[in-house]
């Protein structure tokens, strides 16, 4: 008997020593604990931009990781203009500090702008902490500039030296503008055949935003709106008569040196930014002087100044132009 009653006092004992551990146990396991996100600043630029080709752009950014991990990797990248993928601008460059030493990182990068006018590119800064956590941002910068055609030639109504006599401005670098033959062939003066279509105003009168002529009257060398109502038996009211689109074009009143037009992109932009298209409009410019150059707007908002380079002598004669514009 007293065999069994030590018995069952060895097991009692067991089983309280046996809770005890299990309790201590319970009260003693260690509290996780949950390390934050990175965090990521873009201190300029603070709104989208406005760039043009060739400027840079400068990205300032702050970086950090959270309490209790360390930063692994900082990624600038970028897409849109000429990247239809995203290219890599920055990529942990720094070659006197550990990024995985610093409780914070302030960087300014600087990047060139690439592209065509009217492009967006889209720039993305992601930072990625030792934990496998990480935090991205973005911004938006357009690419603004003007078209810039280079010098070319317009024949007058009898040239033979060239048959372009209209032309007329499209987006794009480095193709901004549409020559044209009119739709009567010199010589002879026969309307062509549709084998002639891809150079003839007759079968692209969408595409004409001027159109040119010579004239030993009141005109000289002038430049006319599409729309505008010829007279009777003049050679452009023929000529249009067969068009499916007449463009509106509108000149406005005066001109500007050529020292002028040849300033910088950007100092040209705010002198046709300052013409007034509003009031006292013409459609034609009539008795065009070299070296001089006459603002205007198209149908489509395009708005700038062609430059009179060389202007014809007589009918069988011809002009050359440049045109600076903007959307």
């Amino acid at each position: 008997m007293k065999q069994i009653f030590k018995s069952i006092a060895a097991f009692a004992l067991v089983a309280t020593l046996s809770a005890s551990c299990s309790k201590d146990e319970a009260t003693t396991t260690p509290t996780e604990t949950v390390i934050g996100s990175p965090t990521l600043t873009v201190v300029t630029p603070t709104a989208e931009l406005n760039l043009r080709i060739n400027e840079v752009v400068s990205i300032n950014f702050i970086a950090a990781p959270a309490s209790g991990a360390k930063l692994k990797s900082i990624i600038i990248s970028k897409k849109g203009g000429n990247n239809d993928t995203s290219s890599i601008v920055f990529y942990n460059s720094d070659s006197t500090v550990s990024i995985v030493d610093s409780s914070s990182i302030n960087r300014t990068v600087k990047d060139s702008v690439f592209g065509n006018v009217g492009d967006k590119i889209t720039y993305t800064i992601t930072v990625t902490d030792n934990k496998a956590k990480s935090i991205s941002k973005t911004f938006s910068l357009n690419i603004k500039d003007l078209y810039l055609t280079g010098q070319f030639t317009i024949g007058a109504e009898a040239s033979t030296t060239t048959e372009i006599r209209c032309f007329g401005l499209q987006s794009g670098i480095p193709k901004s503008i549409f020559l044209l033959k009119d739709g009567i062939a010199t010589p002879p003066k026969t309307y062509p055949s549709t084998a002639d279509s891809a150079t003839r105003a007759r079968f692209n009168s969408q595409k004409v935003d001027f159109v040119y002529f010579f004239s030993s009257g009141a005109d000289g060398n002038a430049i006319y709106s599409p729309d505008y109502t010829f007279t009777a038996g003049h050679f452009w009211n023929k000529e249009i008569s067969f068009w499916g689109t007449k463009n509106a074009t509108v000149f406005a009143n005066g001109s500007i040196d050529k020292s002028v037009f040849a300033a910088t992109n950007f100092n040209m932009e705010q002198t046709i930014d300052a013409v007034n298209f509003a009031t006292g409009t013409t459609k034609f410019v009539r008795n065009l002087q070299a070296e001089k150059a006459y603002a205007f707007k198209t149908a489509s908002g395009a708005k700038g100044y062609i430059l009179v380079n060389v202007t014809a002598p007589d009918n069988k004669g011809y002009a050359t132009f440049e045109i600076k514009w903007k959307k």
